[in-house]
């Protein structure tokens, strides 16, 4: 309890050496007319010496507690039951949102044990499953089964604890534990905080295994975990509107930015042409959720977050890119003095190049927009997929130069052979596989129809 005092200063108008100057003088002057009087004037002066210092004191003792205002402030730590019942009732808040928190926090780990159980399910249901999970369209029971008697607590909770002025706290202790109860969950999920150099210590086998988790992981948090934790916090600030939406970013951005990390690092890495596959399908995932993270991240402490994910997402297009720039040039480079193939049979290259480009034709429109130069959105230039004319797009270019690197290379091999027979066989039996998966797939539809007819009749003549 702090009590105010303010008292007037009351000063005598001499300083202290003319104080002494003036009992000097008048001592004198009673010495001179009777020693009696010498005697009363001394002891006078020395009462007055003492009441100065008395004085003096208490002023300095004053100016120490003064504030800027001449109030004195005196800080009195009471014991009183008014005290005893402000703290009792903080304790009973706090431990009233704490066993709310926990309720919540068993609920989603039997939210978790339930996805947990259709990831199961779904893997033994679909013989092609290849460990990709995609969580079932209608996902709004399981992003309201928070118990809702709970939630209501906790908002009761909140109003009481920031009318008696502890908002911040409150909302302190709410972030602090929905992030971490966000991050076991991940964590159970399969997904794991991995540095750039931790994925780069990795093969490809335990990499394509940590791929597969970060899809799921993606999936289940943009679509159950971040809505569910948007609504509940939409629920319990309710009312408080500067807390909604800075509640979301601070409970929801360490596992935003750890997913994104994981896709970065996956980005920057090597571009072996055997990692294609699982690139796409990150790219595809991130297009496919960037729709949850426009609704999700909307607000204006959340904007940031879309940018990064965009900007992922654009790495990943670039990774892809450079993917097949590397395969161009690995069939460049592949030695032209090999053994022959007996017979002039399939080259081992021809069949790689050619089932790896039908493979890949087989996403089609992803790779049109990943080769596209201008497009900045990812859902831009995929709504336009459909009308465009794909024999003149930039992929086509590409297809056309890794197969254009394929022939020059078998046009090397083919020297190898001594009977110019076996050199002609080389030749017309590679060409006829290239030609035939160009016509067997979405292959065809990218390299267009002149190119066909013009391989076409050039495999008849080498015939």
């Amino acid at each position: 309890m702090s009590l105010s005092l303010s008292r007037r200063k009351t000063q005598c108008g001499f300083e202290i050496d003319l104080l002494y100057f003036f009992l000097g003088c008048l001592l004198a002057q009673l010495m001179k007319i009777k020693l009696l009087l010498f005697t009363v004037g001394a002891c006078f002066s020395y009462l007055l010496i003492i009441l100065r210092s008395c004085f003096s004191s208490m002023d300095a003792i004053a100016n120490s507690l003064q504030d800027e205002n001449g109030v004195v402030v005196i800080e009195v730590h009471s014991n009183s039951p008014q005290h005893a019942s402000t703290n009792s009732n903080t304790n009973t808040m706090v431990e009233e949102f704490s066993n709310h928190m926990k309720l919540l926090q068993k609920e989603n780990s039997n939210h978790v044990d339930m996805l947990l159980k259709q990831l199961k399910e779904y893997r033994i249901s679909d013989p092609n499953f290849e460990g990709l999970f995609r969580p079932k369209e209608n996902l709004n029971p399981m992003i309201d089964a928070l118990p809702p008697e709970t939630i209501d607590n906790l908002h009761k909770t909140a109003k009481l604890m920031v009318n008696a002025g502890f908002e911040k706290e409150f909302s302190d202790l709410y972030f602090s534990c929905r992030r971490e109860c966000l991050v076991e969950n991940l964590s159970r999920l399969g997904f794991k905080k991995l540095s750039i150099e931790d994925v780069q210590m990795l093969s490809w086998k335990e990499i394509e295994d940590e791929i597969v988790k970060w899809i799921n992981v993606c999936n289940v948090a943009l679509k159950i975990l971040f809505p569910r934790e948007r609504r509940l916090g939409d629920r319990v600030f309710f009312g408080f509107s500067s807390s909604v939406d800075l509640s979301f970013i601070n409970v929801c951005k360490e596992s935003t930015l750890q997913l994104l990390n994981f896709a970065d690092a996956i980005a920057i890495g090597s571009r072996s042409p055997e990692r294609l596959f699982r690139v796409l399908d990150m790219y595809e995932t991130m297009r496919d959720l960037f729709p949850m993270f426009e609704f999700l991240f909307r607000d204006q402490y959340n904007g940031s977050l879309q940018k990064e994910a965009t900007t992922t997402w654009k790495r990943l297009g670039e990774a892809i890119r450079g993917i097949f720039t590397e395969l161009a040039n690995l069939i460049s480079q592949d030695p032209a003095k090999a053994a022959a193939v007996p017979g002039g049979g399939l080259h081992p290259i021809t069949r790689f190049v050619m089932n790896y480009l039908h493979f890949a034709s087989q996403s089609r429109h992803t790779l049109e927009q990943v080769f596209e130069e201008d497009y900045e959105h990812p859902l831009k230039e995929y709504h336009k997929m459909e009308d465009r004319v794909h024999s003149t797009s930039s992929l086509s270019v590409q297809i056309r130069l890794i197969i254009d690197r394929l022939e020059s290379n078998l046009e090397a091999k083919s020297k190898i052979y001594e009977d110019p027979a076996l050199y002609y066989v080389f030749l017309m039996n590679n060409s006829w596989y290239i030609v035939e998966k160009a016509q067997d797939s979405e292959l065809g539809a990218i390299l267009g129809d002149d190119w066909i007819k013009k391989h076409t009749a050039k495999t008849h003549n080498k015939s």
